[in-house]
C-alpha cells in the first residue's frame, strides 16, 4: 500500500470510528491536501453542490460519506447564491466538472426575498398564489437548464414548511396560509418532475420534521456565514443524499437474511413449542408481527428474503405453516438454511443459491456472537446491530435505508414470485437426465427488441446494478441511454425471458456502437436470475443476425475483467469469437468474422423479435 493510500485509509478510519460533523469536515479538508490516485472508472464519482447559501459544509459531509462507501469522489462546490449563473453559463466550472450528480440546494427565502414574511399577511389570495407559482417556476427553470446541459441526476430539495407563521393560530383558516403556501409549493414542484428519470425531489421537509425543525439551524453560523444547517443536522441530510447516489451506482442491498428465534418471533421454537413462542396481536408478540409486516412490505417491492437459523427444520417450518399470527410464509423466502451449521457458512451457501454477491446481503440476528462471527467472516455483509428490545425491531428496519432504487419496475414488484419459480426450476433440473433435456422442458421464450420508453427505466437499472454477468461493467445514466437510443450509430437492445414457471421480465441489455463498418458490443449484461438458460446465446444470435442484415462483416466484443464478472469471462470464446494478438490494458477484444462464423439460437428457445 502506498503512503497516499495509507493516509486515505487513516483519515477515513477516524471518521468510521466517530462520524461527527467535525471529523467529516476535518477529513474533507485533509483530502484537499492529498495527491489522490487516479480514480477507477467503476468507483469514480463527480459530485457538484450548488445553491443559494454557503454549502461547503454539506458538500464536505456528502463527499466523505461517499468515500466511506467506496467511491472515489471529486466534489465541485458552487459559489454563494450563484447557482443560476452557474447553470446558465455553459462554460462555468460546474460544467467543466462533468458531474454525475448535482445537488441543488435552494432556500425559499432567497427566491422570495427578505420582505416576503412581512408582506405575506396583507397579500391577497391571488398575490399569494402568484408568489407560489413564481417560487416553483424559478426553481424549475434552473432544473430544466441543468437537465438540458448535463447527463447528471439532479437532486433538488423541497421547501421546509415553517413552524412560525405571522398569521398565528388562524394560519389554517386562510385559503392559502403560510403553511399551505409551502405545502402547495412542494406538491407543485414534485408534480412537475414526477415522470423524470433524472430529477429527484429530496424531501427536506420530512427529514427536518423527523429530526426536529427547531434543531436544523444554528443561528450563530447562519448569521455569521449563511450556513443553512446545523452541525448536528448536516450529516443526517448528507445521508439522505447518499441514498440516491448508492441507488444510481447500483449499491443498493438486495437481500435480507433472517434468524428465527427471538428475531422473527419471540422465544425458542425448539423449547417453547408453537403455542409458547411470542407471536400475537397484543404485546408481547405484536412487536414481532409488526417487524414481519415491515419485512413483507419490503418483499413486495422487490427485496429478497432468506432464512439462516440454527434450529430443527420441522419445528421451524411448523411455525410458517401453522401459526395463526405468522405473517411471512415459506413462499416469501428465496432460500432457507435451517440447520446446526456455522451461520457464516450458511450465508455463503445462501448467496450461492440465490446467486447474489455477499455485499448485497443484510443480516438480522438477535445474538451478538453470531453477528460478530458473520461480520468477521464477511465484512461485506451488512450486519445489523439489532437492539435487545424487540419493540425497536421495526424502527431499526425502517431506518436502514439501504434498499433504494431510482425506479420501481414491474420486475422489482414481481421478484418474490420469480424466486418461487426459481425453486421449481431447480426441482425440475435435479430430476432431468441432462441440462439440455431440462432446458427443453422449460418452454423458454426470449423477446429481444430495441429499447422503448417503457423498458428504459429497467434497462438503466440493470446497467447500474448488474455485476456478475456484465462484460464491461460500464455504467450509463438515463440520459446517456437516451443518447444511445437517439444516435443512428448505436443500438440498445433489451431482452426479456419467460418460461412455464413465470415471466422474468427484462433481464438483459446490449449496447452496440457502429464504428468504421464494424459493430462493437460496448455493453452486454444479463441478470443472474437467468444464468444457465442460454438466453445470452439468443441475444448474441440476434445481434449477429441484425449485423448481417446491415452487411457488417465483423462484430467486436470487449471484456473488462472485474472481481465479480468471472461468470461472463468466457462468453465470446464459447461462441466462436477469436481473440486478436493485441489487447489494451483495460481488457480484451474478441472478434467474430461474420463471413465465416455464426451464432445460432438454441433449439430449445423460441426467439421473439420486435
Amino acid at each position: 500500500m502506498t503512503d497516499t493510500n495509507q493516509d486515505i485509509e487513516a483519515i477515513l478510519q477516524t471518521v468510521r470510528e466517530n462520524p461527527t460533523y467535525l471529523n467529516l469536515w476535518s477529513a474533507y479538508k485533509k483530502f484537499e491536501n492529498l495527491d489522490l490516485p487516479v480514480s477507477e472508472e467503476s468507483n469514480s464519482l463527480s459530485l457538484a453542490v450548488i445553491g443559494s447559501s454557503t454549502l461547503e459544509p454539506l458538500a464536505a459531509c456528502i463527499d466523505i460519506k461517499t468515500k466511506l462507501d467506496g467511491f472515489q469522489t471529486s466534489t465541485f462546490v458552487g459559489g454563494f447564491n450563484t447557482y443560476r449563473q452557474e447553470a446558465l453559463d455553459q462554460k462555468s466550472p460546474l460544467y467543466k466538472a462533468k458531474p454525475d450528480v448535482i445537488v441543488l440546494s435552494v432556500d425559499a427565502g432567497s427566491v422570495l426575498g427578505q420582505m416576503f414574511l412581512t408582506t405575506f399577511v396583507r397579500a391577497s389570495e391571488n398575490e399569494r398564489v402568484g408568489l407560489r407559482g413564481d417560487l416553483v417556476s424559478s426553481i424549475a427553470a434552473v432544473i430544466e437548464v441543468l437537465e438540458k446541459n448535463t447527463s447528471a441526476i439532479i437532486l433538488v430539495n423541497n421547501f421546509i414548511v415553517p413552524v412560525f407563521s405571522p398569521l398565528g393560530i388562524v394560519d389554517n383558516k386562510q385559503k392559502t396560509g403560510l403553511k399551505r403556501f409551502f405545502d402547495g409549493a412542494n406538491t407543485a414542484l414534485t408534480g412537475l418532475f414526477m415522470k423524470s428519470n433524472r430529477v429527484f425531489i429530496v424531501d427536506l421537509e420530512s427529514i427536518s420534521s423527523d429530526f426536529g425543525k427547531s434543531r436544523i439551524i444554528n443561528w450563530n453560523t447562519w448569521y455569521r456565514g449563511s450556513i443553512p444547517f446545523s452541525e448536528d443536522f448536516t450529516p443526517v441530510l448528507a445521508d439522505e443524499y447518499l441514498r440516491y447516489i448508492r441507488a444510481l451506482r447500483g449499491r443498493a442491498k438486495k437481500c435480507i437474511v433472517l434468524d428465527l428465534d427471538n428475531t422473527l418471533w419471540g422465544g425458542i421454537i425448539g423449547e417453547d413449542g408453537i403455542e409458547g413462542i411470542k407471536l400475537s396481536n397484543t404485546s408481547p408478540g405484536i412487536e414481532y408481527v409488526d417487524f414481519q409486516r415491515g419485512l413483507l412490505s419490503l418483499y413486495n417491492r422487490g427485496v429478497i428474503l432468506a432464512v439462516c437459523s440454527k434450529n430443527n427444520l420441522d419445528d421451524a417450518l411448523n411455525v410458517f405453516q401453522e401459526h395463526p399470527f405468522q405473517v411471512l410464509k415459506e413462499e416469501h423466502f428465496a432460500a432457507m438454511r435451517i440447520n446446526w451449521q456455522n451461520k457464516a457458512a450458511n450465508i455463503a451457501e445462501l448467496a450461492n443459491e440465490i446467486n447474489i454477491g455477499l455485499d448485497s446481503m443484510v443480516f438480522f440476528d438477535d445474538n451478538p456472537v453470531e453477528r460478530a462471527q458473520v461480520s468477521q467472516a464477511f465484512p461485506e455483509v451488512l450486519v445489523v446491530d439489532l437492539p435487545k428490545n424487540p419493540r425497536l425491531y421495526r424502527e431499526t428496519l425502517e431506518n436502514l435505508n439501504v434498499f433504494d432504487v431510482l425506479s420501481l419496475t414491474k420486475e422489482d414488484l414481481a421478484r418474490g414470485e420469480m424466486y418461487v419459480g426459481k425453486r421449481k426450476r431447480v426441482e425440475l433440473e435435479t430430476s432431468a437426465d441432462s441440462i439440455e433435456d431440462f432446458l427443453r422442458t422449460l418452454d423458454l421464450k426470449v423477446r429481444i427488441r430495441p429499447v422503448d420508453d417503457f423498458d428504459t427505466p429497467r434497462v438503466v437499472q440493470l446497467i447500474g446494478k448488474t455485476n456478475q454477468f456484465n462484460l464491461t461493467t460500464r455504467r450509463y445514466t438515463d440520459a446517456e441511454v437516451q443518447q444511445f437510443r437517439d444516435d443512428e450509430n448505436s443500438i440498445v437492445y433489451s431482452m426479456a425471458v419467460t418460461d412455464k414457471f413465470g415471466d422474468e421480465g427484462v433481464v438483459g441489455v446490449a449496447i452496440i456502437k457502429k464504428k468504421n463498418g464494424d459493430w462493437w458490443i460496448d455493453t452486454l449484461l444479463m441478470s443472474c436470475r437467468v444464468i444457465g438458460r442460454s438466453a445470452e446465446t439468443a441475444l448474441l444470435a440476434k445481434i449477429v443476425a441484425d449485423a448481417r442484415g446491415e452487411g457488417v462483416s465483423r462484430i467486436i466484443g470487449e471484456i473488462i475483467p472485474t472481481k465479480k464478472n468471472p461468470p461472463a469471462a468466457d462468453l465470446y470464446e464459447k461462441h466462436g469469437f477469436g481473440m486478436p494478438a493485441q489487447t489494451d490494458e483495460n481488457g480484451t477484444s474478441w472478434i467474430l468474422n461474420l463471413e465465416t462464423d455464426a451464432v445460432d439460437v438454441p433449439d430449445w428457445i423460441e426467439l421473439i423479435e420486435e
